[in-house]
């Protein structure tokens, strides 16, 4: 009888161990250990295509890589990671350096995809196609500076294969602004995120309409008769297109710090706070903690031939530029943006 408890019990426990293995090998389980379980597991699985209740991990394919960022800064242990859940590929960095501020996205110059600004106290965006969303949630560290890595800069991208509906595109709100609040936690990182449960699907484009009754991001403008326009928001990229006329654009943070910044000066790689070359007319601002320098230009939109140096910013043109920048440093609690050369 001894034996057979002995046995019994042994039997027990390798059925227990051989299932707990396989519990490990559940999509659920597979996803909260990837990237150091920084990634929200629902919203991740549910891009996905599996329930958390999932019982089949064969064929669900889970990795993650480290990287460094730039050689001035020194990211804190876990930073900067870049996880792949079945398709669904997020980036986790720090904001200083960043690697894949627009290293997902084609939106600079397009006047179809828009960066549509996340809600609920979310310092983000996202920016959707036929094919994919992409979004990216910026989170200032109030502890950190900028050789530290000033904040958390995380980017999401929906599977190719997925259209990007409502529900995909709520998904992958809540999948980068939770991944953001967990790199933070995670990190140290003191910052004051958004509500992910307040969360909205963002607009899947922008809309055009008469400049008189722009209410967003457009909001003023004078220099065209329509606009295309996003909502408002604190997005760390905008752009706002006067149909006819000029693109305009504001980037912050890791978005105006772009590798063409840190070589050729820090105002949107430019080396004074504002003014006018061939292709661009652009002012700055000075903001807090991740947003670092906000940038703000107009440029010829894409296909046209104007060349500022022979077909300069008409007055009210200049005025539009103004105005867009004001409006937005104001949004993003900035500095008054510097005054243009005359």
């Amino acid at each position: 009888m001894k034996r057979r408890l002995i046995s019994s019990a042994l039997t027990l426990a390798v059925l227990g161990a051989g299932y707990y293995g396989f519990q490990l090998q559940y999509p659920a389980a597979k996803t909260a250990r990837v990237c150091s379980g920084m990634l929200p597991v629902d919203p991740v699985l549910s891009l996905a295509g599996k329930s958390k209740l999932s019982l089949l991990g064969l064929g669900f394919h889970v990795s993650s890589r480290q990287f460094d960022v730039s050689s001035d800064v020194t990211e804190p242990p876990g930073l900067a990671t870049t996880c792949d859940v079945d398709g669904v590929v997020i980036s986790i960095e720090t904001a200083s350096g960043a690697h894949n501020a627009y290293g997902f996205y084609s939106f600079q110059r397009d006047q179809d995809s828009f960066p549509v600004p996340l809600e609920a106290g979310w310092q983000g965006f996202m920016v959707t196609d036929e094919d994919e969303a992409t979004a990216s949630v910026l989170l200032s560290c109030r502890n950190w500076t900028p050789e530290e890595g000033s904040g958390i800069l995380v980017v999401g991208e929906s599977p190719y294969s997925s259209e990007p509906t409502k529900a995909v595109r709520l998904d992958l709100a809540r999948t980068v602004t939770g991944a953001a609040q967990r790199a933070a936690e995670k990190t140290g990182c003191v910052t004051e995120p958004g509500d992910s449960g307040k969360l909205t699907p963002p607009a899947a484009e922008a809309t055009t309409v008469r400049a008189s009754d722009a209410t967003g991001i457009c909001k003023g403008m004078t220099s065209v008769t329509k606009v295309r326009e996003t909502a408002a928001g604190t997005s760390p990229a905008e752009e706002c297109l006067l149909v006819g006329g000029l693109q305009l654009a504001a980037a912050y943070g890791p978005f105006s710090d772009a590798s063409k910044a840190v070589v050729n000066g820090k105002y949107g790689g430019h080396d004074t706070p504002s003014g006018t070359d061939e292709y661009t007319a652009w002012t700055s601002a000075t903001c807090q903690g991740a947003l670092g320098i906000g940038y703000y230009r107009a440029s010829p939109v894409e296909g046209s031939d104007r060349k500022f140096t022979s077909d300069a910013l008409t007055k009210e043109e200049r005025a539009d530029l103004e105005h867009f920048a004001e409006q937005s440093a104001a949004r993003h609690g900035c500095a008054a943006p510097a005054e243009r050369p005359s």
